[in-house]
């Protein structure tokens, strides 16, 4: 059952041979002499073992002494299971191998022949195997291969035996062995392979195997092909293997038992070290971790391990190993890779080699590629924990051969190396069934000793940031822990805190009126239900010097017994500071960012009472929130409020922001209140494209969720406002009010109705200009004032990190709609020119006084139209203003408001003086032209001119006016259309198309501002 020859390796037909030595004639030769093609020679010159007591033997007395042999092994063979566990399989292991290395040497001497091996059978792998070689531990190594496979495996399939005459190399079947003749500098000339069965059952105990017959007479010393016998081996041969046969079978059976049950006994050993390993390993996760792959990797004689462990929480399977010397974090999802199969399945993966044979080897052989590494093998098994739940898959790759082997090179890739050509098989697998279980055991001690630790740490974090005094005690009174801020509030140092550990807090917490050491020792003791919960607010806690006393709300609870809720193990004692400067934190906290209270409160003014400031106001509001809600529970609706604020009161804060409210759907931000911020408009325009990028995100999870996604509108204006806390003295609230902040609500409102996210006024978009990609939207008045306001969308910004780039197919909408709205305005602001308006004068020059008196409009008319529409201001300018409140018969402006000025007012125009008239009638005149030079021209003539002559000059500019304002609104239509070609739901180009549709039919008149009424919200 072994093997000499010098480098044996597996093929399809498999030769493993021994040189036989010679007892009798010719006599052995000397070590020396017999060593140059195998090693094992020496075993014939052993003194006092098998191989000696074998040497001297030869046909006749061979039998009569092997049959004593076979009496004492019929007995040997009944006690193995016995001596499996009651004595030293290393030793016994030695002592076996030496006698079945000396029974082939015997059988091929007695036979002639030059080599001889003896396959055994491992039934239940199906597998002939042979021992060959010692490792470096000088156990036995083996040689394994599929029992059908070559010239053994046929004899082991049909029981018959094989004699190949010379020359063997003639035959089909002896291509195998010229592969291994010529690696091994050998020459295969004869063969015999025969069967060695059980004579009750018939059953296959082995293949022996013999090469090249040798000449009865032959000199060791000739080279091998002059030694050969070329009549081969003869059936005489076989008659002489018959007689032995049976003896050589049994000892054979024995011996393949005993060496199971060595084999058994050593992996049995090395799972119990690997346990044992396991159970001196640390507590430490890390560290068990490592251990847990050591010691995989060394049972399963493996070239690779690794352990993954299962996060339930966030669906991942995630290991520890080490990369570049530092232990290194690696996590992959519970569903990749082979791993993730074991995961999902629960159900081991044993994958014999080749595993790139494997169907679902794919992702493997990529990896591979990319890292030069060659997966050969692979053994993936679930690790449970005492409660039978998956905790982690351990994977072991490469089972690697027994012998000596080059190490792995990765530029041979994908070719696999002679070192893990080898398979894990079944008894592998219940080896690490048995190790995975100690392993469950280890983790999951690792594990919960992680969990306490980070339990406890997370207990302490939660102590150190709450802004509460916190003090527990054990049960008799003694303080255990405190949190840094009882610690301040009991008027300790951080340095003097390690001192209070032990002490009683009794002694600890004085009161100015309250009794304290009753209530704590009624929590410690409890009659009532009430003693275990007890609340007493605005107490004074008193420090007995210099220091001033501390507002406080006192609480103190009983801790319970975990195994006996009805006992008390300790108490709780929570002081909340609620001293004016910390009521003012508090507030302010609600707010802002913790940073920009401290700098408020370190500045040491809050103003909190109410101060004008210049700020940045924001508002935002959910669209279709009503129809959005009407599909959701009100629990659904909560969860989706606080997720969406979450995020952007987050961009609010993180840009300097103060949240000032949230009405229903909406927030109000504030940027410049009360912390003044000199970069309020920047800090408002970048936390509204933060908001803009979060939506995306957080819309993307509702999507992938399966819910709707959230729209929003957003309007920013920067203004002087009124901030402060404002309110009753009942409630109070931190707030901003004013003419801005109404305004900034109008802009998010007007952002639906030019279907954009965003828009800013004027004010805050000049601060930072060249900062800004925006769209100049309109020229307004939204609902509830009357100073107009241009407005813009703002698309990106083009500096910081929000910066994005415009698509070109975006700026070129920008570029349309902007050439739109130069057209759009021109008749509010060029009008006509200077040429224009001297070609109708020289016609009005020409005019008989008959032709002057014919008019198109009634004076009384314009004038009572100007009269009332009209700004006080415009008016005040042209006929001044003693005279408005001369014809309002008032003396000073507080006596009449705006709507009765505007209402009154053109029923006035009876007293106008001809002098106011004319006036009126020159301020008309110029509104028609934009140019500051063609006014001062119009003026200078007017004055020139009767009244009657200006009005007929009125008549005569109107239908210029309205030709150009005509081919002005059309051309801006184009444009607009343009924009829509580009992109059909561009809601404020269409509005503009209507309006430029609606005023090329009927123009506006001369005085047209270019402002558009807003009469929505």
């Amino acid at each position: 059952m072994t093997s000499a020859s010098p480098n044996s390796s597996i093929e399809t037909d498999v030769i493993i041979d021994v040189q036989a030595n010679y007892a009798g004639d010719p006599p052995p030769k000397p070590p020396s002499e017999e060593s140059s093609i195998n090693g094992n020679s020496a075993l014939a010159t052993t003194s006092g073992n098998f191989q000696t007591f074998l040497a001297p033997l030869n046909r006749d007395d061979f039998k009569s002494v092997v049959k004593g042999v076979e009496e004492k092994l019929a007995v040997v063979n009944q006690t193995l299971g016995m001596l499996d566990s009651l004595l030293d399989s290393q030793g016994f292991d030695a002592i076996l191998d030496e006698m079945l290395q000396s029974i082939t040497l015997k059988t091929g001497e007695l036979l002639h022949a030059d080599r001889a091996t003896i396959f055994l059978l491992d039934e239940e792998k199906d597998e002939l195997f042979t021992i060959v070689a010692k490792d470096e531990k000088g156990n036995a190594l083996e040689i394994r291969f599929p029992a059908t496979v070559g010239i053994a495996g046929e004899v082991a399939t049909h029981k018959e035996p094989i004699c190949i005459p010379y020359d063997f190399y003639d035959d089909p079947r002896s291509e195998t062995a010229k592969k291994l003749d010529k690696q091994n500098n050998y020459r295969t000339y004869t063969m015999l392979t025969m069967p060695l069965l059980n004579e009750e059952t018939g059953t296959l105990v082995a293949v022996v195997q013999l090469i090249n017959k040798l000449k009865l007479d032959a000199q060791p010393h000739l080279a091998l092909q002059e030694r050969i016998d070329p009549k081969g081996f003869t059936p005489d041969d076989e008659d002489v293997f018959r007689e032995f046969g049976p003896s050589i079978r049994l000892i054979l059976e024995s011996s393949k038992a005993f060496y199971a049950a060595t084999q058994k006994q050593r992996a049995a050993s090395a799972l119990m070290a690997a346990v044992n390993s396991l159970s001196k390993s640390s507590l430490d996760l890390e560290d068990t971790l490592k251990r847990v792959m050591d010691e995989a990797k060394e049972l399963m004689n493996a070239d690779r391990s690794t352990l993954w462990l299962l996060d339930e929480e966030k669906g991942e399977l995630w290991t520890k190993i080490p990369i570049n010397g530092q232990s290194t974090e690696i996590r992959i999802p519970r569903n990749a890779g082979f791993a993730g199969m074991v995961a999902e399945s629960h159900e081991p993966i044993l994958i014999p080699f080749d595993l790139y044979k494997d169907e679902r080897s794919d992702l493997s052989r990529k990896t591979d590629e990319k890292t030069g590494y060659r997966t050969c093998s692979l053994l993936c098994m679930p690790v449970f924990n005492a409660d039978d739940e998956l905790i982690g898959v351990t994977q072991l790759i490469n089972k690697k051969r027994q012998g000596e082997f080059p190490p792995y090179d990765p530029t041979t890739w994908p070719e696999p190396p002679e070192a893990w050509r080898a398979s894990f098989n079944n008894t592998d697998k219940e080896f690490m069934q048995a190790f995975n279980t100690q392993a469950g055991v280890a983790l999951q001690n690792a594990k919960l000793f992680a969990t306490v630790k980070q339990q406890e740490q997370r207990q302490k974090d939660i102590l150190r940031s709450l802004s509460n005094g916190v003090i527990s005690t054990d049960k008799v009174g003694n303080i255990i822990a405190a949190n840094e801020s009882a610690i301040a509030l009991l008027g300790f140092s951080v340095e003097e805190s390690a001192t209070l550990e032990g002490q009683s807090l009794a002694d600890r917490i004085h009161l100015k009126e309250g009794k304290f050491s009753e209530w704590f020792a009624a929590a410690l003791h409890p009659q009532e239900e009430k003693d275990r919960q007890q609340y007493y607010p605005n107490q004074l806690l008193v420090y007995g010097d210099d220091r001033e006393d501390q507002s406080i709300n006192l609480s103190i609870n009983s801790m319970a017994d975990a195994i006996d809720p009805a006992k008390v193990n300790g108490a709780l004692v929570v002081m909340e500071d609620i001293s004016d400067e910390m009521e003012v934190k508090n507030l302010m906290y609600k707010y802002m960012t913790p940073e920009v209270a401290e700098a408020l409160l370190a500045s040491g003014n809050t103003g909190l009472g109410g101060q004008r400031k210049q700020v940045s106001v924001l508002f935002s509001d959910i669209r279709s929130y009503t129809t959005l809600t009407e599909k959701l529970e009100p629990e659904e609706v909560v969860t989706m409020l606080n997720e969406y604020f979450e995020e952007m009161v987050d961009a609010v804060f993180k840009y300097g922001g103060t949240l000032d409210k949230y009405i229903g759907d909406a927030l109000m931000a504030v940027f410049g209140s009360p912390a003044p911020l000199d970069d309020h408009e920047w800090c408002a325009l970048q936390t509204a494209i933060a908001m803009r990028q979060r939506l995306e995100e957080f819309n993307a999870r509702r999507v992938e969720d399966g819910k709707m996604p959230i729209a929003i509108g957003m309007g920013i204006h920067s203004d002087k406002v009124v901030s402060g806390n404002i309110g009753s003295s009942k409630r109070m609230e931190l707030t901003s009010i004013g003419d801005g902040v109404n305004l900034a609500s109008r802009l998010e409102g007007t952002s639906k109705q030019y279907g954009t996210d965003l828009v800013i006024s004027e004010q805050t978009y000049l601060a930072y200009a060249e900062k800004l990609v925006v769209r100049e939207l309109d020229f307004i008045t939204v609902k509830g004032k009357t100073q107009p306001v241009t407005i813009y969308e703002l698309i990106a910004l083009k500096e910081g990190e929000l910066a994005r780039p415009v698509e070109p197919e975006q700026q070129e909408i920008i570029d349309r709609y902007h050439a739109g709205r130069q057209y759009y305005l021109q008749p509010a602001y060029e009008k006509l020119s200077m040429e224009e308006l001297i070609v109708v004068l020289h016609t009005v020059s020409e005019l008989s006084d008959e032709e002057i008196a014919q008019l198109s409009f009634e004076p009384e008319k314009m004038l009572k139209d100007m009269l009332g529409n009209w700004s006080r201001e415009a008016l005040i300018e042209v006929i001044g203003e003693e005279a408005l409140l001369r014809m309002l018969n008032a003396t000073s402006w507080n006596e009449i408001t705006d709507a009765e000025f505007h209402r009154t007012l053109p029923f006035k125009v009876k007293q106008l003086t001809p002098r106011l008239i004319k006036r009126l009638a020159i301020a008309k005149l110029k509104q028609f032209t934009g140019d500051e030079t063609a006014k001062q021209m119009l003026e200078e003539e007017a004055n020139e001119m009767k009244l009657a002559q200006i009005e007929k000059f009125i008549d005569l500019l109107r239908p210029p006016f309205i030709a150009k304002s005509k081919q002005a609104f059309h051309n801006a239509r184009e444009e607009f259309k343009a924009v829509l070609a580009i992109d059909p739901k561009n809601k404020a180009a269409k509005l503009h198309v209507e309006r430029c549709m609606l005023f090329e039919q009927q123009p506006p008149n001369e005085d047209w501002d270019g402002v558009w009424k807003l009469t929505d919200k």
